[in-house]
């Protein structure tokens, strides 16, 4: 009975599972995403691998010429290492680029979980006014140096500088010696941004 696989199904598994988690891993970076159990990551590592390797097909198969390793093998291990790291970290980057692409936004459904999420993600500089649940408001601003978690944990906010707001909601001077304000989810009724 053989317990340990044999190099070729090591091979094997690099090539087909690996680029798919590569890409899985760095779309889960660049989008907020659910916990994936194993069982299924490798379905979708063989699914997106496989896409990798079809999109792959013009380095591989002159790589892969007869006499092309011994006469090159600096040039056909960087093929290898394009094939098997390289693009399969840029495939995210460029899906992410592709959506913020404002024709083809319009047409597909965008992969963020939340609404939470496809607003922060944008990270756009705001006024926050928030409407606290023991009926009080505070204000905030949502800048560079602020952060929102993401989806599963959404809701929590970190605002930058914290302001005074009156009964209207009209924002007032900034409270001065803080450094900012942690405003979670089961402490506000409404956020606007202004």
């Amino acid at each position: 009975m053989k317990i340990v696989p044999d190099l070729d199904t090591w091979i094997l598994f690099l090539v087909l599972i690996v680029p798919g988690l590569i890409s899985m891993h760095v779309y889960r970076i660049l989008f907020a995403a659910s916990k994936i159990e194993w069982k299924v990551g490798l379905v979708q590592g063989l699914f997106y691998s496989s896409l990798n390797l079809v999109a792959c097909f013009p380095i591989l198969i002159p790589i892969h010429q007869a006499g092309f390793w011994e006469a090159h093998p600096y040039l056909y291990t960087a093929g290898l290492m394009t094939v098997l790291l390289v693009l399969p970290v840029a495939w995210p980057f460029f899906y992410r680029w592709l959506i913020k692409w404002n024709w083809l936004a319009s047409k597909i459904q965008l992969p963020y979980d939340t609404a939470w999420d496809f607003f922060f993600e944008r990270r756009i500089p705001v006024f926050v006014l928030f409407q606290l649940k023991n009926g009080s408001k505070i204000g905030g601003y949502y800048g560079p140096r602020s952060y929102a978690t993401s989806f599963p944990t959404e809701g929590d906010i970190y605002v930058e500088t914290v302001y005074r707001v009156d009964e209207e909601g009209i924002f007032k001077e900034p409270i001065s010696d803080t450094d900012g304000a942690i405003i979670r989810k089961d402490q506000y009724d409404l956020i606007e941004f202004f």
